[in-house]
């Protein structure tokens, strides 16, 4: 009772005069910050210039504006602290949030000179931040109850704890280091394919180091940062079989006690797995395991869409096409798609027009989209790195299909731009070698049996043509092989059609 009176009296002296929280009582007539709040939370105001003219009849610049978002900010920041990293959060959120708030809570009541009650903060939270290795906690924790120590005059306690310091300040040295090195090698990977292309050779004495470190400190951190690092590496340059070995390898290492329950993230196990089976052509099995790992998922999170998508591309390329168009029904009966980001949306767009083309359905077709994919010609931007070729391929049988040949010769031009600008390096051949097949239809005057024969060379060729990594590749939505087979069914039903008119 004497700690929750200290509370009390501490939390009745100083606690501010108003505190500012949401209202969520809707009977309650809305402040114009939750006037704001409601607004953006319903998408009424994507702009400043919308709310500013609902809420005041006014311009953004206004003083009574700047002040209702002013307010909301403040009223938001608060509520940061009472957030729920329970559902949808990696598991390690939720234990590294209890840590900091206590080490918050410790280090206010050291301020109003309460050590007694800080003290059994700091101890409750070292119990947790051990457990769940964060080291840069554990280090923050022992410094203050360090002070405590020094002020109350706990002489053991205070040489005990200092030897223990000691002890986790090597171990974040080594960590340091470590993600140091991770966040370079990360920023580095995210930039252009020439960029990338460049860095890839430095990234295996990067990896010999975490990899060191990692014995080193046997810190799940370091193993964190030496275990992501990796997958991205063989993704990067398409060894799939490497990232099941360590997808595999990671899983043994958790039921065998070697890696920290409280940290390791399953989900991102799982997902680089199925892609792994995408990436190696294993559909198969990446199709089972799309399946079992699907309910890891939560189906709200950005995470679960992504993973739809392997799991779609997957379908697509076991030519289960029935599968893939449920996965699509599933992902547009998502409450949640509205709120993913627009690459992603646009990526989904491209999909179900590839499904149309190859499994026609109502419920895939929108005229708005599809015609507008089939009649924009792609911008190569870096927000569509990937996706240029796809692009095209689908205009190219969209418009072979429709025995549109004039809109068919501007199709073929713009991949002689496109191949001539952007297909100059090796990690390119499948792409050229298809172009080339894309182009013998024209040369071959649209004659399937010529085509079939004139094609054959570079048809077998694309079958051992090994895909490139993620560093370079630009997406197969269906495989090239299963295109050019396409393309030659479209020309014998268009000569069979053209037969029968003439017949």
């Amino acid at each position: 009772m004497e700690e929750l009176r200290e509370l009390v009296k501490i939390v009745t002296n100083r606690a501010q005069k108003k505190i500012a929280f949401l209202e969520w009582d809707a009977e309650k007539k809305l402040s114009k910050d939750m006037e704001l709040f409601y607004g953006i939370q319903q998408g009424k105001f994507t702009s400043d210039e919308q709310a500013a003219i609902h809420l005041y009849n006014s311009t953004p610049d206004q003083a009574s504006y700047k002040m209702a978002k002013s307010r909301l900010r403040k009223k938001l920041l608060n509520h940061l602290f009472f957030l729920d990293f329970n559902n949808r959060s990696k598991i390690s959120h939720k234990y590294e949030q209890e840590c900091l708030n206590l080490l918050h809570q410790a280090r206010m009541l050291i301020n109003l000179g309460e050590y007694k009650t800080s003290e059994r903060l700091l101890n409750k939270l070292l119990k947790i931040s051990f457990e769940a290795e964060f080291t840069y906690i554990t280090v923050s924790s022992l410094e203050v109850l360090l002070g405590i120590y020094a002020q109350v005059g706990k002489s053991y306690l205070f040489y005990k704890s200092k030897e223990l310091l000691l002890h986790y300040r090597n171990i974040l040295k080594f960590e340091q280091e470590a993600e140091d090195y991770y966040n370079t090698a990360r920023l580095e990977l995210s930039k252009s394919i020439q960029a990338r292309k460049e860095f890839l050779p430095k990234l295996v004495p990067i990896l010999e180091r975490l990899h060191k470190l990692w014995k080193q400190s046997h810190s799940f951190n370091n193993f964190h940062y030496y275990y992501k690092l990796k997958i991205f590496f063989y993704d990067m340059v398409g060894q799939p079989t490497e990232i099941i070995h360590i997808t595999s390898e990671s899983d043994q290492l958790f039921e065998n006690g070697k890696i920290n329950p409280m940290r390791f993230d399953h989900r991102f196990n799982k997902f680089m797995n199925v892609h792994a089976y995408l990436r190696s052509k294993e559909y198969e099995k990446g199709l089972y395991f799309a399946r079992e790992y699907l309910q890891a998922f939560d189906p709200s999170s950005n995470n679960w869409f992504a993973f739809m998508e392997n799991y779609f591309l997957l379908a697509l390329h076991a030519r289960e096409y029935t599968l893939a168009l449920q996965i699509i029904q599933q992902t547009d009966e998502n409450p949640f798609f509205s709120k993913i980001g627009r690459m992603a949306k646009e990526r989904w767009v491209l999909y179900r027009s590839y499904l149309y083309f190859v499994h026609p359905s109502e419920t895939l077709y929108s005229d708005f989209t599809y015609q507008t994919l089939i009649n924009s010609v792609p911008e190569y931007g870096k927000d569509k790195q990937g996706f240029n070729v796809a692009i095209l391929i689908l205009q190219y049988l969209y418009f072979l299909k429709k025995n549109d040949l004039e809109s068919l010769l501007h199709r073929i031009e713009a991949m002689r731009k496109y191949a001539g600008t952007h297909l100059k390096d090796n990690f390119s051949d499948r792409a050229k070698a298809f172009f080339k097949l894309l182009m013998i239809p024209i040369k071959e005057d649209f004659k399937p049996m010529y085509c079939r024969k004139k094609g054959k060379y570079l048809y077998e060729k694309l079958q051992v043509i090994t895909p490139p990594g993620e560093a370079y590749a630009e997406i197969e939505i269906i495989p090239y092989e299963h295109i050019w087979e396409m393309i030659l069914d479209i020309m014998m039903a268009t000569k069979h059609q053209l037969q029968k008119n003439m017949g």
